[in-house]
């Protein structure tokens, strides 16, 4: 990311962000609220468009054509405050509709991947269930496994 800039109107919430985050590396973003965190995030995986600088994620420079949006979103996971689960879709079936439908994973393959993620993140009993037979902490994990379903190179 280099000297990114993002406006709403004429608040300009980013300011020549210069940020490089290396395979492996871990990092946090941690401000007070209204902080520019969540708007950063939401420019990686381009839900948000940036009015200067450049974002590139391993190697694919995030321009405004779908192809680079695609390909970026496929390597980005994302996990926001609002888990977005599907609530008339299982446990299971919310981790392995992407893989399925994006990346062309077979639904065995899903499902395993699935439950490997949901056993990760200490809920792979809850694999039947439906969002709303969970707690939010559950749900958090949930949508914390689903991301990490697509297998990422980077959440």
């Amino acid at each position: 990311m280099q000297k990114v800039d993002k406006f709403y109107g004429a608040f300009h919430a980013l300011k020549g962000i210069d940020l490089e985050v290396r395979r492996g590396e871990k990092i946090v973003l941690c401000g007070p609220s209204g902080s520019g965190k969540s708007t950063l995030i939401r420019c990686i995986n381009h839900l948000e468009t940036i009015q200067g600088g450049r974002i590139v994620v391993d190697g694919t420079a995030l321009d405004h054509s779908a192809r680079a949006v695609d390909a970026i979103r496929r390597e980005v996971g994302m996990v926001f405050q609002s888990f977005n689960l599907f609530p008339h879709m299982t446990v299971l079936e919310n981790c392995t509709l992407a893989p399925m439908r994006v990346r062309g994973v077979s639904k065995t393959e899903a499902q395993a991947t699935g439950r490997k993620y949901l056993e990760r993140v200490r809920i792979g009993e809850q694999a039947n269930k439906y969002p709303a037979q969970l707690s939010g902490g559950q749900q958090q994990r949930v949508a914390i496994a689903r991301a990490l379903c697509m297998e990422p190179k980077a959440m």
